[in-house]
């Protein structure tokens, strides 16, 4: 049987009161006993110093002075009866004691026994002469050594000691009343253990509950996503983590919509830009077949390019596959970035000449190189040379730029061209996406360009974004790592 995440935490908040609760009793037997035993002690031996000072101080002897001592037994109980099932004794009579302080009659319960393990206290003279004697101490008659009356509480009338009231080294203990105070102090502890346990569950079951609901929406609005329900979003019902899970969830839903209408655009537009060229080249030779044309160089020169440029998009198609695979190839090798631009304006003189555009390269003082694939970052460039000559007015000037930024080289392609929307700029390296002033595209671009430059850059642990203004130019940023 499936145990789900909410059965799990109400049975751990259980299991953590139920540690908790023992960790508290373990402590309270082993360190509250001892203080009380002490307690006990303290109490009783200050009230015997003051009974039996006040003793001397009117008899002036020791004789009598057992009757202090008999009338405190010490009656111990314990658990575990060896005479279990005897059942109660007198009960609700409580100890009685005959001549001298005897135990006569206790009241005891089933599961407890009796020992008598002695008094907890003794009495020796001023010279150290014991009077009254500790179980297992020096018997009565015989004199304490010097360490042991030293140690010892002295019994003092009028500013001068009387004698010695001596104390056991080991609590032997407790009496019937203390124990039945301990009992109760553990039936107490007991009792609140269950209670909390108790209220741990009810407490762990609502907890669990607020946790693992947003869980199971969650859960849910997955399922719909697997289901292409791509829109679907969950209430932020929280500022927790379960609420950033909830939000980086609805995020991740609006990427899901947009890759998905990002594909169906990119699907629609591979249609039409194969569409085109094949239209035209089906159509030529169509004619030429039928005897309706004939095959003039002329002719045959437009099949060529269109077939060229099916030919370019099939290879940027390829290219970008092998890309998203992380299987892009490159021959890496150290390169002056000045070099790498001043070869990219030397390839676009002509281009930018037949639009009467000035080309002006601002190259980057020292010796420091990049690491790349030349081929491939001249590629990157031919991309975003080929947009800012064509885009940009005739008379205007397209500028590359090289500069030193920390441990990063930026390399900058600048047009004066008519700028990008606002709107666009978030989306201009995405696939075949064209912004406004690309509408009127030349029939040679693919609308692959920025992305495949994105996707070359990114190989060379770089980055490459845009800056745009309208109707005062486009900047194309390229920062490469320095070596």
């Amino acid at each position: 049987m499936k145990t789900t995440l909410k059965v799990k935490l109400a049975i751990a908040f259980v299991i953590v009161a139920l540690i908790t609760g023992a960790v508290v009793a373990l402590v309270f037997n082993r360190f509250n006993s001892k203080q009380f035993a002490d307690f006990v002690i303290d109490s009783q031996r200050q009230e015997l110093i003051q009974l039996l000072s006040e003793y001397y101080q009117e008899n002036g002897t020791w004789q009598g002075a057992e009757f202090f001592f008999n009338s405190m037994p010490r009656v111990m109980m314990q658990d575990n009866m060896q005479g279990k099932g005897q059942g109660r004794k007198n009960a609700g009579q409580g100890p009685r004691f005959g001549q001298g302080g005897n135990l006569t009659d206790v009241e005891i319960e089933e599961d407890d026994t009796l020992t008598v393990p002695g008094r907890l206290f003794g009495l020796a003279t001023t010279d150290g002469t014991v009077i009254i004697a500790l179980p297992g101490g020096t018997p009565a008659g015989k004199a304490l050594n010097t360490a042991v009356i030293e140690s010892s509480d002295p019994i003092i009338v009028d500013k001068k000691t009387v004698g010695y009231l001596l104390t056991v080294d080991q609590f032997p203990g407790y009496s019937l009343a203390e124990a039945q105070f301990i009992k109760n102090s553990n039936r107490s502890l007991w009792l609140a253990l269950l209670g909390a346990t108790i209220v741990a569950a009810v407490v762990g079951f609502f907890i669990a509950r607020g946790i693992t609901k947003p869980l199971e929406t969650l859960t849910q609005a997955s399922q719909r996503i697997a289901n292409r329900e791509l829109n679907t979003k969950v209430p932020q019902l929280s500022h927790d983590e379960i609420g950033t899970l909830a939000e980086t969830f609805n995020h991740m839903s609006e990427r899901l919509e947009e890759s998905d209408r990002l594909r169906k655009q990119m699907t629609a537009d591979i249609a039409h830009d194969l569409r085109t060229p094949l239209t035209i080249i089906g159509g030529y030779v169509e004619s030429m077949r039928d005897g309706d044309l004939k095959a003039t160089p002329e002719r045959l020169e437009i099949i060529a390019d269109e077939t060229n440029r099916l030919s370019n998009l099939v290879n940027d198609l390829r290219l970008l596959s092998i890309a998203d695979a992380g299987e892009l190839s490159l021959q890496l090798q150290l390169t002056n970035p000045n070099t790498l631009i001043n070869y990219s304006l030397q390839l676009f003189e002509v281009q930018a000449a037949r639009k009467n555009i000035s080309l002006e390269l601002s190259s980057m003082p020292g010796n420091a190189q990049i690491l790349v694939d030349e081929d491939r970052m001249i590629q990157v460039f031919s991309n975003l040379m080929s947009n800012a000559i064509e885009y940009s007015p005739e008379g205007s000037l397209v500028m590359l730029r090289a500069s030193e930024e920390k441990d990063q080289i930026l390399l900058e392609v600048i047009d004066s061209g008519p700028g990008i929307n606002e709107d666009d700029l978030p989306y201009v390296f995405e696939r075949f996406h064209r912004a406004d002033r690309a509408r009127q595209h030349s029939e040679q671009h693919s609308g692959l360009g920025l992305a495949i430059a994105k996707e070359i850059v990114k190989a060379h642990k770089g980055e490459i974004s845009l800056k745009s203004v309208i109707g005062k130019g486009t900047t194309i940023e390229i920062r490469l790592p320095k070596h």
